[in-house]
């Protein structure tokens, strides 16, 4: 099962323009610019949160713990230019409490965050000014411009989650960033020590930023894009079940799909969808001349996805663990939290039945609308 949580709030930080604040620009930025004369790469950086009480009240609602998830951070490209075959983006946590602002790229705002400090008139801390959580080995650090984060000293034992990557060869520049181990750090801490939610510091790696034959761009949709490419954390969770009871198997060489669905969901629904097989050509015997189309149940390797129905952009993609098809005596089924959809959208479903090494697609037209 999985829940979408979308960014409480975000902002780009130029190393071009320390002191300026793009708090509602629709673009967040990622990377290297010449300047203006052409002799010197100037920094790219992103800042972004998520509201951890949501992320809380989600885990209380399905009785579930951090240890029982697995969080996605994912941002959706609008532009990318000149970038190398191979990069590197990093997500480390942010240590300083920031403001959003108001800026954009029309207006020469400063009222928020930007390559200068997290807040109008405030400077991020730097490697010289480093300050210790509490009595653990975790410590604030930076570089006293483009952002402050927390490191860890060479006595700790390491710390999962303090910085997380996604390494990029040749592919699309979409992040999709497995950041579970920061999000336990904020919701469990560390070593005794309370790790406050300033959200992440995405950037370049260091060893990129630093290299002079790295440079380029990519320019993600923010929270204040008009489109459905909102950057959201995803929490993804097993509460599947597979008991047939008098169930038959479905013959999966002939058989046809049908579901339950209703054309309509309310954006705060959460929806038991029940999904039933049963064989294209039931067989006929001497007591049974019109045999009855029964129900049975397809295999506990069917997965389901979640796609967008005009854009057919992936809204939650096939997972082994985490979008498993359940089952009980009447059919197969699956649980769907719609708060956190795009209201006033089509969506399809599609199935997936792993079989070995055999893969066999349901690209029936099942489509649903999610609605204030």
């Amino acid at each position: 099962m999985f829940k979408i949580f979308y960014a409480e709030k975000d902002a780009t930080i130029h190393e071009s323009a320390i002191h300026i604040n793009m708090g509602l620009n629709e673009t967040l930025e990622i990377g290297k610019r010449l300047n203006t004369s052409g002799s010197n790469l100037l920094k790219s950086r992103s800042v972004i949160k998520f509201d951890q009480t949501e992320i809380s009240a989600s885990l209380s609602k399905y009785n579930k713990t951090v240890n029982d998830c697995r969080f996605v951070l994912q941002l959706y490209t609008s532009d990318a230019k000149y970038l190398p075959a191979e990069y590197d983006i990093v997500a480390k946590i942010l240590a300083q409490d920031w403001i959003n602002g108001t800026g954009m790229d029309s207006a020469l705002t400063v009222d928020g965050v930007s390559w200068n400090g997290p807040t109008t008139g405030s400077y991020w801390i730097s490697s010289s000014q480093n300050v210790q959580i509490s009595s653990s080995t975790l410590y604030i650090s930076g570089s006293g411009k483009g952002g402050s984060w927390m490191f860890q000293s060479a006595s700790g034992a390491s710390t999962s989650g303090l910085i997380t990557s996604q390494s990029f060869s040749y592919q699309p520049t979409d992040i999709n960033m497995d950041v579970t181990a920061a999000v336990k750090l904020w919701l469990s801490g560390s070593g005794g020590a309370s790790i406050p939610n300033y959200g992440f510091l995405l950037q370049f790696s260091d060893e990129n930023e630093l290299d002079q034959s790295v440079s380029g761009y990519i320019q993600y949709f923010s929270k204040e894009t008009n489109t459905i490419y909102v950057p959201r954390l995803t929490m993804y969770w097993d509460n599947s079940t597979f008991t047939t009871g008098s169930l038959t198997s479905a013959n999966t060489e002939s058989f046809i799909v049908y579901t339950r669905i209703k054309p309509t969901y309310k954006d705060t629904e959460i929806a038991k969808i029940r999904i039933f097989a049963r064989d294209k050509y039931p067989q006929k015997s001497p007591t049974n001349l019109f045999p009855q189309q029964t129900v049975k149940y397809l295999p506990s390797t069917t997965y389901y996805t979640v796609l967008d129905a005009a854009t057919d952009e992936t809204i939650i993609p096939y997972d082994n663990i985490y979008t498993k098809l359940s089952c009980d005596s009447t059919s197969n089924y699956i649980h769907m939290d719609f708060n956190g959809f795009m209201p006033e959208r089509y969506y399809r479903l599609e199935l997936k039945i792993v079989n070995g090494f055999e893969e066999q697609y349901i690209t029936d037209q099942i489509y649903f609308k999610v609605v204030r």
